[in-house]
């Protein structure tokens, strides 16, 4: 029985001494002010006292891309594999309390270092791009405080991330794919060309959280995205359609009556379902033809596109809204501004149907 207890004790002094060379041996980064840089970036978080932080961004400004390798370094700190076993066995010793095992050993110290360092790389904004894919490595910490940060400074370098991320977009999954996506939201107009990925995401996980991310990074990349919205708005499953039509109206939302009463005979089937969603394509299906509006389409668009355009508006007029209104403006318009095509225009408009989505 003395010979287990003798055991106990000698691993439970070995982790201490372990603990504390691992303590002693790790690199604080470069010293300002007589403070190492780790202890610096720690008063950049949110856990941080408030009044702190004015000197703590001081000081990394100071240091500047000097800054870089300590902070970049810190993104890949981890608990060493020995640490949590030792930290149970150690827990067996009855002459050493728990919660001060836990206290000494810190298990969650390597994350603080870890969000630190991202935090000090935020706040380097642009001159950080170099810590770029250690930083979208980051985004799948399994620790809030660090992906948090990494997101944030990722958010600070504008497009410069763009390729990291649509590079690695299909190498991860769950929350990190999620969060690159977020990242690619936050470029807005400068990431439309990730938009056929977005498709793909949407397409093949529709309804997760990965596919309700690369909706919303959809939403907000302006009129070029249109032809990928489009496509989601065409397809045969409803809930992609709705998808469509929800973007669709984020990226053109002076259209809004087109999408509320297209929204509504989403499921009817109507025989004009077909020649509309031709018309949707015929409109805004192609990249090269940025169309802000139906009237921007009807009166600067290609013959087919004006046609198409023609229809849409005449499938959102209804009685006293203000698609009837263009279409009753435009037939009577005043042919002194560019006669021939107003004049085509009004034979198109008059020449109409009057389509409609919804049952007679």
């Amino acid at each position: 029985m003395k010979k287990w207890q003798l055991i106990k004790i000698g691993g439970g002094a070995l982790i201490l001494i372990c603990l504390l060379l691992s303590f002693l041996k790790r690199d604080r980064g470069p010293v300002l002010e007589g403070r190492p840089l780790e202890s610096w970036v720690q008063d950049l978080l949110i856990t941080a006292d408030p009044i702190k932080h004015t000197s703590a961004k001081k000081a990394v400004s100071q240091l500047g891309t000097n800054a870089i390798p300590w902070l970049q370094k810190t993104l890949l700190y981890k608990d060493p594999i020995w640490k949590r076993p030792f930290i149970g066995i150690s827990e067996s010793v009855s002459f050493i309390e728990p919660k001060t095992i836990h206290r000494w050993a810190n298990t969650y110290e390597l994350a603080e270092i870890r969000a630190g360092g991202a935090a000090g790389l935020a706040e380097l904004g642009q001159l950080a791009s170099p810590a770029i894919p250690a930083l979208v490595e980051s985004l799948g910490d399994p620790e809030h405080l660090v992906y948090n940060n990494a997101l944030l400074a990722l958010n600070k370098m504008g497009k410069l991330p763009f390729s990291e991320i649509t590079n690695r977009l299909f190498s991860v999954q769950g929350e990190h794919q999620t969060r690159m996506l977020h990242v690619l939201r936050n470029m807005q107009e400068e990431a439309v060309s990730s938009a056929p990925e977005l498709l793909k995401i949407i397409e093949s996980q529709s309804g997760s959280n990965e596919a309700n991310a690369a909706i919303a990074a959809l939403s907000t990349m302006g009129i070029k995205a249109a032809p990928a919205a489009v496509q989601l708005a065409i397809s045969d499953r409803y809930e992609l359609r709705l998808a469509g039509f929800n973007v669709l109206s984020r990226l053109l939302p002076v259209e809004h009556e087109l999408w509320t009463e297209l929204k509504s005979g989403i499921q009817l089937g109507h025989e004009k379902e077909k020649e509309v969603f031709l018309a949707l394509q015929n409109v805004w299906g192609n990249s090269n033809e940025a169309y802000t509006s139906l009237s921007d389409a009807i009166f600067h668009g290609t013959p087919s596109s004006s046609r198409a355009a023609i229809l849409l508006m005449s499938v959102a007029a209804k009685p006293g809204n203000a698609s009837e209104r263009k279409l009753n403006k435009l037939r009577h318009k005043n042919l002194k501004s560019a006669p021939k095509k107003i004049k085509e225009t009004q034979k198109k408009i008059d020449g109409s149907n009057g389509a409609s989505l919804k049952q007679e």
